[in-house]
């Protein structure tokens, strides 16, 4: 009976992580209810202190054209919400944001990108991860949104990071080729 027990907790934990954490397409996820109200607030209190932001309905299309908004904090809420929906329509968007000047705005569109888990991604992903002067948060960032896609292409640029040195994107390397399922995350984290 305990045998069973703890196989049936495995599993439902499987299935549960499965869940949570891979990309499913829009129709399969919606965003969380705080989230799609935090970005209503937001655009409500940009226009109360004058930025040019038409509250609109939060459907796909409408969060899309609110990443580009001229108020950093309506892009940065947006961005957020185009990741927790998983909107696939937006990762062309989201890959010509990895070259907005603001490092923040950077850093969210890589963490959307990460969540939404479009192959599109990787190889733009990739290049933020080894580019040498960007901000060390976005490349860590990078490295978790990696992680999280799983892509073989992916994996190899993480172990390569992983063994540049003790630094934290070292350490997000490391822990973004444990949780990515690949093949050489144990032979990995055992070297290391």
């Amino acid at each position: 009976m305990r045998k069973i027990v703890f196989s049936l907790m495995a599993v439902l934990t499987a299935a549960l992580i499965s869940w949570s954490f891979a990309p499913v397409a829009l129709a399969q996820r919606q965003a969380p209810e705080f989230v799609l109200a935090k970005l209503q607030r937001t655009c409500q209190e940009a226009a109360q202190s004058g930025c040019q932001v038409k509250v609109v309905e939060l459907t796909p299309k409408n969060i899309m054209q609110l990443a580009g908004s001229q108020c950093c904090q309506v892009r940065s809420v947006a961005i957020y919400t185009l990741g927790e929906i998983g909107e696939a329509r937006a990762v062309d968007l989201l890959i010509g944001m990895l070259q907005d000047p603001d490092r923040h705005i950077r850093r969210i569109a890589v963490r959307a990108l990460g969540k939404i888990g479009d192959k599109r991604a990787v190889e733009p992903l990739v290049a933020v991860l080894n580019q040498q002067g960007e901000n060390v948060t976005v490349r860590c960032t990078a490295a978790w949104a990696l992680g999280h896609m799983g892509d073989p292409q992916a994996c190899a640029a993480l172990e390569r990071m992983a063994h540049a040195g003790d630094g934290p994107l070292s350490v997000a390397s490391r822990e973004a080729v444990g949780k990515s399922g690949h093949n050489g995350a144990q032979a990995l984290n055992s070297s290391l």
